[in-house]
């Protein structure tokens, strides 16, 4: 699933509303109400390439489908473990491992040709590559 198209169609199916928004600085934010309600705002002109906008959609619909979000105000909650949870449940939807694998035995064994292949930015083939070996799988 490398489409914007297909993103959008995750979201609407799971009742996340994406809005389009004016955000220059950041591009893309989430945030769950106190109703349990996932909004995703996102600036498509924030991003350089379509890969660029493909990649924050995900890591944003990943913090609302995993409900990985933090509260900024508390000293016991662990901004990095809910990125981390993002970022995992992004790279599962964008980059499935399986799938990793059989491009690289079809060639596709450099980061910019990984990210080519799979519609991403390099720095998210790095990322998945480093979550997936966390998770215990090989890449030899």
């Amino acid at each position: 699933m490398t489409q914007l198209k297909d993103l959008y169609e995750v979201a609407d199916r799971d009742g996340i509303e994406v809005l389009k928004i004016d955000c220059p600085k950041c591009g893309s934010i989430s945030l769950m109400t106190d109703d349990k309600q996932c909004y995703i705002g996102i600036d498509s002109n924030a991003f350089e390439s379509n890969a660029e906008e493909v990649v924050r959609l995900a890591h944003e619909l990943g913090h609302c489908e995993r409900g990985a979000f933090y509260n900024i105000h508390s000293s016991f909650d662990i901004r990095e473990k809910h990125e981390y949870r993002a970022d995992k449940w992004a790279i599962q939807q964008l980059m499935p491992y399986d799938e990793i694998i059989q491009a690289c035995k079809s060639g596709y064994v450099e980061c910019w040709q990984l990210a080519d292949y799979f519609g991403v930015t390099e720095d998210f083939v790095h990322r998945a590559f480093s979550i997936y070996q966390n998770m215990g799988c090989s890449f030899r």
